[in-house]
């Protein structure tokens, strides 16, 4: 294996580049890793309301920045449908991709339009106590949305969630590997079939756990990194 190959990390929603530090070590004499803190998370501030294009766009600043050609791009989730962004955006500067539980496909559904909608009065005339009130009755206390304080972040949720690469999946010609928990609540399998289907040149592997299948299947989540990238 190359030891100058760059992985980069992207991690998912409310997350931060903390989230993939505890594999490091088992990666770093084989690759050069990097990660990052995307907008509105971490110690990255948010100055506008972010689309997955302006994520992607990020990103590739970061490459630039830090002079990496070429990368191997890991995303997690939210982090999954931004590196599916820039493949499709920037396919010659990406070598691999990697999408674990992704969040590529967004079916509308009831859930996400009441958020949506409920979102968009308290944004007009509602104060916080019967914001939380509407949640709470709706079974959304504890959701991505609810939890969120920044405004601006609140705007950059609403605009993701409209956001289906499902037709643009099929252009996607980079090498990728697909990982999936077939417990996930967030991502359902199913959108990590349709992923694998629509993404030709891809690698679909489902391991027994949750959306951050990576916690759940430690040994399995290197081996199946390692593996993909020897190739």
């Amino acid at each position: 294996m190359n030891p100058q190959k760059s992985l980069i990390f992207i991690h998912g929603w409310g997350a931060s580049c903390e989230t993939f530090k505890p594999f490091y070590p088992h990666l770093k004499s084989e690759f050069i890793i990097y990660d990052l803190d995307l907008p509105g998370f971490g110690k990255e501030k948010i100055n506008k309301a972010m689309s997955l294009k302006d994520y992607a766009d990020f990103v590739r600043d970061f490459l630039g920045k830090n002079q990496i050609q070429n990368p191997i791009i890991l995303g997690h989730s939210l982090g999954g449908a931004i590196a599916a962004k820039f493949a499709l955006l920037y396919s010659e500067r990406i070598s691999k991709l990697i999408l674990i539980n992704a969040a590529v496909i967004r079916k509308p559904n009831l859930k996400t339009k009441i958020i949506r909608k409920s979102a968009n009065l308290a944004n007009l005339f509602l104060s916080q106590k019967i914001k939380n009130i509407i949640l709470k009755i709706l079974k959304l206390e504890n959701s991505d949305y609810a939890e969120i304080n920044n405004p601006i972040l609140k705007e950059t949720f609403k605009k993701i969630i409209d956001e289906n690469l499902e037709s643009n999946l099929p252009k996607i010609k980079t090498p990728t590997l697909i990982i999936w928990g077939d417990q996930d609540k967030e991502t359902p399998l199913e959108h990590g079939r349709l992923t694998a289907k629509l993404i030709h040149n891809s690698q679909f592997h489902i391991l027994k756990g949750g959306h951050f299948i990576f916690f759940d299947q430690p040994k399995k989540f290197i081996e199946l990194i390692k593996n993909f990238i020897n190739e």
